[in-house]
């Protein structure tokens, strides 16, 4: 059973990847590839491509279930030895895991799937959770730290996450930077030591020149700024004006609606302060996922987003290259302790059962190894 759903796992992404194009970033030939294919746990490391057919060709003939591409750039990327390699620069990288954040980490289910391994799914409303912090991330990076927005890719990880990549050209000084920098971006992303009093200022209106609180505005500096940015996003109409006006109008309209307003900055300190895998941004030699390559844990492709996407992201079929095939009639294998959440679907499973599930979900499982595939209708 278990080579049955690996060989099937092969031949869709096999399918895929004949018809679909991988994200490449103009400098590839300098950058190491690597991938994992569906029979061995191992990966194949250190190669280079100085073409992009050489890519398409590879992808096509070895159907891989995971492809990545180096955030480094090296003067000889298919050397084996990486001290070899001769390191030229890096991009900054940051991940977003919803397992990761706040009161997520327990909302996952675990299941002993065919292969024997653990296969876990998180709650959908937590994928949603990870976007928000995305969002914000990006605006820092955009707001406070002055990269163009061109720079800066976005793409859903396939699975549970996002992540966040400023491609740097090789001569740029923050590619060349080392890992103090990027662990020094990190702690600045996560208000890593901030004050709590310096997110208080006052001003003081009227004939008495009385002291007065101001909220957080757009147009301060810094954390405040940042804040308030948030806030704005989150709050209703009424509300977001209080946060883009000028300091005398924000404190005659804190004085007015102080409580609504103090709920929404405190939901906005959450995504101010997004949560980074840190140890991903340190690092000057990581492998990310290439943008439309296949995520062989769920059978999803790494999609590029655009920023205004990320306030309302949800998970769904549209996110499989699949959507639209029809119908899979599987095999359970496993029981689910619970119900899970695949794709929109809430699904308590049973082994033994035959269901016909929507062919994204029943590959998502299949992937997972939850499932075996037996008859399909209505692919197109």
């Amino acid at each position: 059973m278990r080579n049955k759903i690996i060989q099937f796992l092969e031949n869709k992404t096999r399918e895929y990847y004949r018809r679909s194009s991988v994200g490449l970033p103009s400098d590839f030939p300098l950058r190491e590839f690597a991938a994992q294919l569906w029979r061995g746990r191992g990966y194949v490391r250190h190669m280079s491509f100085s073409t992009r057919q050489a890519v398409e060709r590879f992808l096509q003939e070895k159907a891989p279930r995971h492809f990545y591409y180096s955030s480094a750039r090296y003067d000889q990327p298919g050397i084996d030895d990486m001290d070899a390699k001769g390191w030229r620069s890096a991009d900054i990288v940051f991940d977003i895991d919803a397992d990761h954040l706040p009161g997520c980490d327990n909302r996952v289910v675990k299941v002993t799937n065919v292969f024997g391994e653990e296969a876990s799914f998180i709650a959908e409303e937590c994928i949603s959770e990870a976007a928000k912090h995305a969002l914000s991330l990006y605006d820092i990076l955009v707001e406070e730290l002055g990269f163009p927005r061109e720079s800066i890719s976005i793409e859903f990880s396939g699975h549970r996450g996002f992540h966040l990549t400023v491609y740097l050209r090789d001569s740029d000084p923050e590619a060349r930077a080392g890992q103090d920098f990027r662990r020094e971006l990190v702690s600045y992303v996560q208000a890593v030591g901030l004050q709590e009093e310096t997110l208080k200022p006052w001003i003081r209106l009227g004939r008495k020149r009385q002291l007065l609180p101001v909220p957080p505005l757009a147009s301060m500096a810094g954390y405040r700024g940042r804040v308030a940015r948030v806030a704005a996003r989150l709050a209703d109409k009424r509300l977001s004006g209080v946060f883009t006006s000028t300091p005398v109008q924000a404190a005659r309209l804190y004085a007015e609606y102080r409580e609504e307003v103090d709920h929404v900055l405190e939901e906005a300190s959450v995504y101010a302060a997004p949560v980074v895998d840190a140890q991903v941004t340190v690092d000057t030699k990581r492998l990310i996922r290439a943008p439309y390559s296949i995520n062989g844990k769920t059978m999803l492709v790494v999609r590029p987003l655009r920023a205004e996407r990320l306030g309302d992201f949800t998970v769904s079929e549209e996110l499989s290259p699949f959507a639209g095939y029809g119908y899979l009639r599987v095999k359970v294998l496993a029981d689910t302790p619970s119900a899970i959440e695949v794709l929109g679907h809430r699904l308590r499973l049973r082994q033994g059962d035959r269901p016909k599930l929507p062919y994204p979900v029943a590959l998502y499982l299949a992937a997972k190894g939850i499932v075996a595939p037996l008859e399909e209708s209505g692919h197109g």
